[in-house]
């Protein structure tokens, strides 16, 4: 019988708390093109969105007693499409969902997203602060090694 190699691999990231969801950022450098990119991405996503709101003509002079319920809620659901659409970027599709589902406040969770940002782009410079400081040291014993071999 043959023994079975293992070799576990900790994933590159870090958990983000949002309120009382706990998500995974992954810190890999595959997704952290897509995190840098993220409003490009949703921006893609949000023509989708205005493509489906196609019909949606707001007039220039609204009276309160005018406004149409349908015509409101489609500008919210593009708004909503285009929040969405970064957090599913930024966690993984289908995170929005489970958020949205605990916090139904778009305001608010279209605020959260800058603070999150900013609190990931922190984190990221952390740990290439660490990376480096760790590559450095792997080139220093590297060097040490071959110094002392001579």
């Amino acid at each position: 019988m043959t023994q079975e190699v293992k070799i576990d691999i900790n994933r590159t990231g870090f958990p983000v708390k949002l309120g009382t969801i706990e998500l995974w950022f992954d810190s890999s450098l595959e997704n952290l093109r897509r995190f840098f990119n993220v409003e490009e991405l949703a921006k893609e996503k949000l023509k989708e969105a205005q493509e489906k709101a196609k019909h949606i003509h707001f007039p220039d002079d609204v009276e309160v007693e005018d406004i149409d319920i349908k015509t409101v809620d489609a500008a919210l659901d593009v708004n909503k499409e285009f929040i969405a659409a970064q957090y599913d970027i930024i966690f993984g599709d289908g995170q929005f969902k489970k958020i949205y589902k605990k916090y139904p406040d778009i305001i608010a969770l279209e605020k959260a997203l800058n603070v999150v940002g900013l609190a990931i782009a922190k984190k990221i410079d952390e740990q290439e602060v660490e990376r480096s400081e760790q590559i450095e040291e792997k080139k220093n014993e590297a060097l040490n090694k071959k110094a002392k071999k001579k």
